[in-house]
């Protein structure tokens, strides 16, 4: 196997994994806006050995372009990508480009969920505080229906 396909081989399976990868994120945001806790976890641990398969993946890619003389990372797969015929240069970009549109939809699937997950911590801290009676800002109804932002000073957990 030339070093021109066992490359092409290896960018066809980063693809291949970032587009599963791709398919978790999306799931496990909609798991994340429904709170549905057995679905992130079930994702959360789909996403670990593609993740590990993806790391390994680009650690073959690496040792391929090495191999050939080239550095690794960005500008020695640019220079292998250079130094093939046309034909094959040309297969090399075109998966290329699938891949880094997977590997940008990843970035911000992850970026959204993260996003996700931060919000819903703040109101869970917040929600714990005011529990707790440490919370300052507690804005509520009063007693008359009112909007205040009245002092919660007693924790309301074991009160009821």
């Amino acid at each position: 196997m030339s070093l021109f396909q066992q490359l092409y081989s290896v960018l066809r399976a980063e693809q291949t994994v970032a587009s599963q990868l791709l398919e978790i994120l999306t799931t496990e945001r909609l798991a994340l806006i429904e709170a549905e806790s057995n679905t992130i976890a079930d994702m959360n641990s789909q996403k670990q050995p593609l993740l590990a398969q993806l790391e390994q993946l680009a650690r073959q890619r690496e040792s391929i372009l090495q191999s050939d003389g080239f550095s690794p990372g960005k500008e020695g797969l640019e220079a292998f990508i250079a130094n093939q015929p046309t034909r094959e240069a040309a297969q090399l970009e075109a998966v290329m480009k699938q891949l880094r549109v997977a590997a940008q939809a990843c970035r911000d699937n992850n970026q959204i969920n993260g996003g996700i997950v931060n919000v819903n911590r703040q109101y869970l801290h917040k929600a714990m505080s005011v529990l707790r009676g440490q919370e300052t800002s507690v804005a509520s109804y009063g007693p008359g229906g009112e909007y205040t932002n009245q002092i919660v000073r007693q924790p309301l957990i074991g009160r009821v």
